[in-house]
Order: C-alpha cells, then sequence, then structure tokens
C-alpha cells in the first residue's frame, strides 16, 4: 500500500510539473512558418491588406518582384485596386516548406474561377517575428501541358 501510495503522489507531481510548464509553451513565439501562413491567408484570402502588413510585415520590406518596389506602401497600394478589378480572384495555398528564416508558399493563384490560373512560389524572410523580404516566381498554367502531372 505504501507503495502504491509513493507511486501515486510521484504521478501526480509529475502531472503538476506538466500543468505548470504547459503555460510557457502556449506563449511560445510563433514559427516563421505561422507568421508567414497567417500574413498570407489574411492578406490575400481574407483580403485584410492593411492589417495584414501593420501585423507581419517589418519597415524595411525588401522586394525581389521587379514589378514592386521596396517598402510596405506599393503593397498597400497596388493589391485593393487588384482586388476590386478582380473581386473573384482565388489564392489556394498548396503546400507550405519552411527552412530556418526563409518560407515558400507553393500556390495556385486565378484572377476568377474560371481562369486556370498560375502556379507561384513565394519565399518569405522573416527576420524577429516579421516578413523583410520577398520573392517570388510563376508560370502560367498551360491549357494542354506535355504531361498530366498537374503543377501541384
Amino acid at each position: 500500500m505504501r507503495m502504491k501510495l509513493k507511486s501515486l503522489a510521484f504521478c501526480m507531481l509529475v502531472a503538476a510539473a506538466t500543468l505548470a510548464i504547459a503555460p510557457a509553451r502556449a506563449a511560445a513565439p510563433e514559427s516563421n512558418k505561422d507568421i508567414v501562413v497567417a500574413f498570407f491567408r489574411m492578406m490575400f484570402q481574407d483580403r485584410d491588406i492593411d492589417e495584414a502588413v501593420r501585423r507581419y510585415v517589418g519597415p524595411g520590406y525588401t522586394q525581389h518582384n521587379p514589378y514592386m518596389q521596396d517598402g510596405i506602401e506599393p503593397m498597400v497600394d497596388f493589391f485593393p485596386a487588384y482586388f476590386e478589378q478582380h473581386p473573384q480572384s482565388v489564392v489556394e495555398i498548396k503546400r507550405v516548406i519552411a527552412e530556418g528564416d526563409l518560407v515558400m508558399i507553393h500556390n495556385l493563384w486565378r484572377d476568377s474561377p474560371e481562369d486556370r490560373g498560375q502556379a507561384v512560389v513565394d519565399i518569405f524572410r522573416v527576420e524577429n517575428g516579421k516578413i523583410v523580404e520577398h520573392w517570388d516566381v510563376s508560370q502560367e498554367i498551360p491549357e494542354n501541358p506535355a504531361n498530366q502531372n498537374g503543377m501541384f
């Protein structure tokens, strides 16, 4: 009986210790992958551009897309007009890969539901919990591909 009480006391001690450290885990900072996916969804799926930029993008944002200037303002200026011109545009995340400070989102971008769209790879660099750099590459989805493997 004494051994069972000691074993029960030990189990209760372990459970209490586990509960004591659980809040610390819950309060851990978001991973770079979580930050980028939350930004991407808020920006391109929810279309809450101002909040996405305010919450997730650093002030020294560097843009490698040759059609966009550096900084936050070009994004904030461009995307409301784009979404107004393409109210049915759809962006689907197909896969997300993260390594260190880089996060890649492979996505299907369509201007409308009927559009075959583009296969896009967006690459983001995260520093101190903020997106600070972006690259992207895209290719049109052909009507008659040379194989049946699909783009995703």
